[in-house]
């Protein structure tokens, strides 16, 4: 892991190495982060350490409290529930809006994702699978011409990842693979110019991994680290 550079990008990557532990399980739901030690990790003073901190805090994905420090809370089933309305709410709309005037450029780049995600899956590498949905999704959602819709879904997304990386896993293929059948099916309104379809389609998609990460929730099937 570099550590060298200057303060902003160390400050940078301090925060995303933070966040990227968080989202992988690392420091699992229930954790306190403690200064002093990331300090000895990132090999910095507690400066960087705690702007880095509170920049976390801001995106909710760890909270703050007075002289007790940081808390990587456990995600509750009412956690997961708001987060895919979000979702719901306004990958739909920007769905809508960016096959309205879709570039083809960016459809083939769809395309291409979709192959990528059924080899991840038919190989079983979660990571990849991950990491491939949301690409696929950032496609359409980053060229749907509303800039603050797009800071939305992003502030929600930052959220939504530790979720989504834990959750991918054998007890979640079938969801995954279900996930891979609504991007086909949007790539096929989007080619087909149906905006509403489209809208239709990715809220679907959303309302299903909701039902299903809410089942397996209940379940127990979902992992610990949450």
């Amino acid at each position: 892991m570099a550590r060298a550079g200057s303060t902003a990008s160390k400050r940078d990557q301090i925060y995303e190495s933070i966040k990227s532990d968080i989202i992988s399980g690392k420091y699992p739901g229930g954790t306190f982060l403690l200064e002093s030690e990331l300090c000895e990790d990132f090999h910095v003073s507690r400066t960087p350490i705690r702007e880095a901190l509170i920049r976390l805090a801001h995106d909710h994905i760890i909270e703050m409290y007075p002289k007790r420090g940081a808390f990587v809370p456990q995600v509750t089933v009412k956690d997961i529930l708001e987060l895919y309305e979000l979702r719901i709410a306004n990958d739909g709309v920007a769905a809508f809006l960016f096959t309205e005037n879709a570039a083809e450029e960016v459809v083939r780049q769809m395309e291409a994702s979709v192959l990528r995600e059924e080899a991840h899956l038919e190989h079983e590498n979660y990571a990849g699978e991950v990491e491939e949905e949301l690409l696929f999704h950032s496609l359409y959602i980053s060229n749907c011409g509303n800039q603050r819709m797009i800071d939305v879904i992003e502030m929600v997304n930052s959220q939504m990842l530790r979720i989504m990386t834990l959750a991918a896993d054998k007890n979640g293929m079938e969801h995954m693979y279900a996930s891979l059948n609504y991007h086909k099916k949007l790539i096929e309104a989007v080619r087909e110019h149906d905006p509403h379809r489209a809208r239709a389609i990715v809220e679907g998609h959303w309302l299903t991994a909701k039902r299903g990460l809410k089942q397996r929730y209940i379940e127990g099937t979902l992992s610990s680290r949450l």
